[in-house]
């Protein structure tokens, strides 16, 4: 909603008023009072935001000739005070549909819950195997999905998915032909982002362990890694707590925008927030958590430039999104300073580059009119 100006006369107002309603402007007029003399003035508040500018340009005509036969409007049509005061102007938003109007949320809902549970039953023969974590075993979902998979931990899961080695053995006692296999892999140099290029420079010195090659399955053409990680979750919670917020944030983006702009949205904050997470902390992430904190930044903007789009989202809910974004930081950078200063080696495992770049690659795209609510005319 914005403020195009002010009328001082009521007369004058609510011709004006009558002649927005009668082009189809969402409007409304504000009383309010001016000046030492606390004199009655009018301001006019345009709501259409895609007629904003053609607003405008009728207000500063309208303030040179309020006379002009142009804003002569018949007796029949014009509004009331009450009316001019409460906004009941045509165009209005329309309605919420009622049918597959959160198509796109369910699709993502079930789809990530698919891989999630495809993913789980890959993973039972690791678990079988007594496959530690601290192991770089993956999945053949993962393999498929990870933003980039280094060479070396390609190899490496096929070798272990080839021999199943005991792997809590030393290396110098598996078979002598699980030994040559091993030894024949690539180096494992690879890109570990920006936050451990950092580290290893201040306290080593060298940081050529974490200048490996950039974007090694993207440019080969697998172009589905800039989103596929969004779709793998590591654990029930892990699940769990994203689906909840994409119920809560992604469907009432998608019953205001539509099917369409809602997944041109979602790539677009993902595409930037998992680019962002892979600069700064290398391929390994997952997790649809840096679209969600796109949608809140989103729909924080929307709020802000256009309220009367009427997003249910409540203040209280968007604060509690940013404290966990900074409490998250927070602890990222506690672990920060323990790696830099001492010899604690303590990782929380989060990826708060996509939360944060999320967050503000959403808030970004809310500016922009495509996003707005459409509106019948």
């Amino acid at each position: 909603m914005r403020n195009i100006g002010k009328i001082q006369s009521e007369q004058e107002a609510l011709r004006f008023s009558s002649y927005l309603k009668r082009k189809g402007i969402l409007h409304t007029c504000e009383a309010f009072f001016e000046g030492p003399s606390n004199y009655v003035c009018y301001e006019v508040w345009v709501h259409d935001e895609d007629r904003l500018d053609e607003a405008k340009q009728d207000f500063e005509t309208f303030l040179k000739n309020p006379s002009d036969p142009v804003f002569d409007i018949p007796l029949t049509e014009q509004m009331s005070e009450e009316e001019m005061m409460t906004a009941e102007t045509e165009p209005v938003p329309e309605p919420l549909s009622k049918r597959f109007a959160s198509y796109f949320t369910k699709l993502i809902i079930l789809l990530c819950s698919l891989v999630f549970f495809m993913n789980t039953y890959q993973e039972i023969p690791l678990l079988k195997e007594g496959v530690p974590e601290a192991v770089f075993a993956f999945t053949p979902i993962q393999t498929s999905c990870l933003y980039d998979l280094p060479p070396f931990f390609e190899e490496l899961t096929q070798l272990i998915q080839k021999h199943k080695p005991p792997l809590d053995q030393p290396i110098q006692q598996l078979d002598p032909e699980v030994q040559a296999e091993l030894s024949s892999l690539p180096h494992a140099v690879y890109w570990r982002g920006f936050y451990d290029w950092f580290i290893l420079k201040m306290k080593t010195g060298d940081a050529s362990e974490a200048e490996g090659e950039l974007f090694i399955k993207i440019r080969k053409g697998e172009i589905w890694r800039f989103v596929s990680p969004c779709i793998l979750h590591a654990g029930l919670l892990h699940i769990l707590f994203n689906m909840i917020w994409v119920w809560v944030l992604c469907r009432p983006v998608e019953q205001r925008i539509g099917f369409f702009r809602t997944v041109f949205l979602s790539l677009l904050i993902a595409i930037g927030s998992n680019t962002a997470q892979y600069l700064m902390g290398g391929p390994f992430f997952i997790g649809y958590s840096g679209v969600v904190m796109g949608f809140a930044g989103f729909i924080w903007a929307r709020q802000k430039i256009a309220p009367w789009e009427g997003y249910p989202i409540q203040r209280s809910t968007l604060l509690f999104l940013t404290f966990f974004i900074l409490a998250m930081f927070g602890l990222q950078f506690t672990s920060f300073i323990l790696q830099l200063f001492s010899s604690v080696e303590f990782s929380p495992n989060i990826a708060n580059t996509a939360h944060l770049s999320g967050a503000l690659i959403g808030a970004l795209l809310g500016k922009l009119k495509f996003f707005s609510w459409r509106v019948s005319r």
